[in-house]
């Protein structure tokens, strides 16, 4: 009869330190996984309304390029650095926005911080001419999800505004090649 209560015990105490060790384990992944995500700039959705992320967006867009706030139209493709589509159709939007004659602001936005964005577009070696970048705006992003009642973020997201704040556009997807980023042309020329 020892030698049951003692095989008990031992296996006992066996599936104790391997659910301590698998609790262990799995704690430390989701801390892992969170300081990751927080290093390059990734946040969770907030709680922000849509009229507090506008006026974030705004007041950004002043700090950075106040000449724009004059602008009749806002594009506005939210990028992250994990959307490959993203990156790869930046040089085409930019190219094809210089030769749209609107009065129309372009604008790269994401969350990330600026060092983490700026890094990204220069291994990519991503300039750009006629869109500008605002980042560190998880805000303003999760205003839309909350707006759209999403529960999670899509990269690239487009979104046009008038000057009002008004959305007359809104899309997910990206361009997969240049033919088909013509049809950025064809959405712009669309405004009034």
């Amino acid at each position: 009869m020892k030698w049951i209560l003692g095989i008990a015990l031992s296996l006992s105490i066996l599936l104790n330190v391997y659910l301590i060790r698998e609790d262990i384990k799995t704690t430390y992944n989701k801390e892992f996984g969170n300081m990751v995500n927080s290093s390059l700039g990734f946040q969770k959705i907030s709680k922000t309304k849509w009229s507090e992320g506008l006026s974030l967006f705004q007041k950004k867009l002043k700090q950075s390029n106040p000449n724009l706030l004059s602008k009749k139209y806002y594009y506005i493709n939210i990028w992250s650095i994990t959307c490959k589509p993203c990156i790869k159709e930046m040089p085409w939007l930019d190219s094809l926005a210089g030769a749209i004659k609107k009065d129309v602001a372009y604008v790269f936005l994401s969350e990330l911080s600026d060092e983490v964005a700026n890094n990204c577009l220069k291994n990519k070696k991503i300039q750009t001419k006629n869109f500008v970048y605002l980042n560190e705006m998880n805000d303003f992003v999760s205003s839309i999800c909350n707006e759209r009642k999403t529960r999670s973020k899509a990269y690239p997201t487009v979104i046009i505004l008038n000057n009002q704040g008004e959305v007359l556009h809104y899309s997910i997807g990206a361009y997969s090649n240049r033919r088909e980023a013509a049809g950025f042309t064809d959405l712009i020329n669309k405004l009034e």
